[in-house]
């Protein structure tokens, strides 16, 4: 008898045959991992903690550190701003607070951009932060530099250059120097001293020079050289210039009370006391601070040099 398709038991179909197939890719499907919304972008919180610090920390939404590392730039901030007003006016304070700003801020940077890498795609961050943190950086910035901008035209900030050799070999033109604010607060003017002042002609102009003589005392100019009370002063600092020149012989006279008189120590290219009718006396009133350090130079073995006084110079 023929047997029929029926007596045979049915073959189990290969695994992975096309009767389960379907089954199996619904099944890959239901397991593969919903995929994760990216975290914050290392980029982004560098790039906000460059333009203001702390910025990159909120949009990463880590306050705490968000909050105390800028404490920190603020300080150094403060010290920087306190040397350039003349509240300060020391090298080695402009020199150390820039460096301590330039470091945390640059600390700051790395760290937020390690902590936006770092942070889990799936924590809770302030990606909405990043559009208003920008507009606020900016803002920020422009407004300290307008702050900087009236107050270096008020004469609030004591960073000055030199822009004529008037005053050389002592500072040379294009050097940038440091003058101490409260000095003339509390002390009267000296001979010797290098002082910034408002041009007694010219409201609107500060110069550099320096007081050769005070009020009361009687001042000549001989050679290009000071002769004050009858005396030749040791002027070691000073290049003379032409002995013969209009403004190197001056007849003496008396410093009137409430002035000082000043020179250029580049005595043949300067316009100072010598000349009553561009520049004559300067009143005390007029004195802002006393020059105490170069700043910056062109030739990096001046930076730092004291010029406040001749005694020490």
């Amino acid at each position: 008898m023929a047997a029929s398709l029926a007596d045979y038991p049915r073959r189990p179909q290969a695994y992975g045959g096309p009767a389960e197939q379907p089954a199996q890719d619904a099944a890959t499907a239901d397991a593969a991992p919903a995929r994760e919304r990216p975290g914050p972008s290392p980029r982004v919180a560098a790039l906000l903690s460059l333009l203001t610090p702390a910025l990159g920390h909120v949009y990463i939404g880590q306050a705490r550190p968000g909050i105390a590392l800028p404490a920190g730039v603020i300080a150094a901030d403060t010290l920087l701003v306190f040397a350039m007003m003349g509240v300060l006016a020391r090298f080695w304070m402009f020199v150390v607070s820039l460096a301590l700003l330039l470091a945390l801020w640059l600390f700051i940077i790395v760290d937020a951009a390690v902590r936006a890498h770092r942070t889990p795609a799936h924590k809770t961050y302030s990606r909405w932060a990043a559009a208003p943190a920008f507009v606020l950086a900016w803002v920020a910035f422009a407004g300290l530099c307008v702050y900087a901008v009236h107050a270096k035209a008020a004469g609030r900030l004591l960073w000055f250059n030199a822009v004529t050799p008037s005053m050389a070999p002592t500072l040379r033109a294009g050097e940038y120097f440091l003058a101490d604010a409260t000095y003339y607060q509390s002390r009267a003017p000296m001979r010797g001293e290098v002082a910034v002042y408002v041009h007694p002609k010219q409201p609107d102009v500060h110069s550099i020079k320096r007081i050769v003589a005070v009020e009361g005392d009687r001042i000549a100019v001989t050679g290009g050289r000071a002769v004050v009370n009858g005396m030749v002063v040791a002027e070691p600092y000073i290049e003379p210039g032409d002995r013969n020149a209009s403004l190197a012989n001056m007849a003496e006279l008396r410093v009137p009370a409430g002035y000082v008189f000043v020179l250029g120590d580049n005595r043949g290219a300067s316009v100072d006391s010598r000349d009553p009718v561009a520049h004559g006396p300067v009143p005390i009133a007029n004195l802002i601070g006393r020059v105490t350090d170069i700043a910056f130079s062109y030739s990096v073995a001046r930076m730092g040099r004291w010029i406040g006084t001749p005694s020490n110079m």
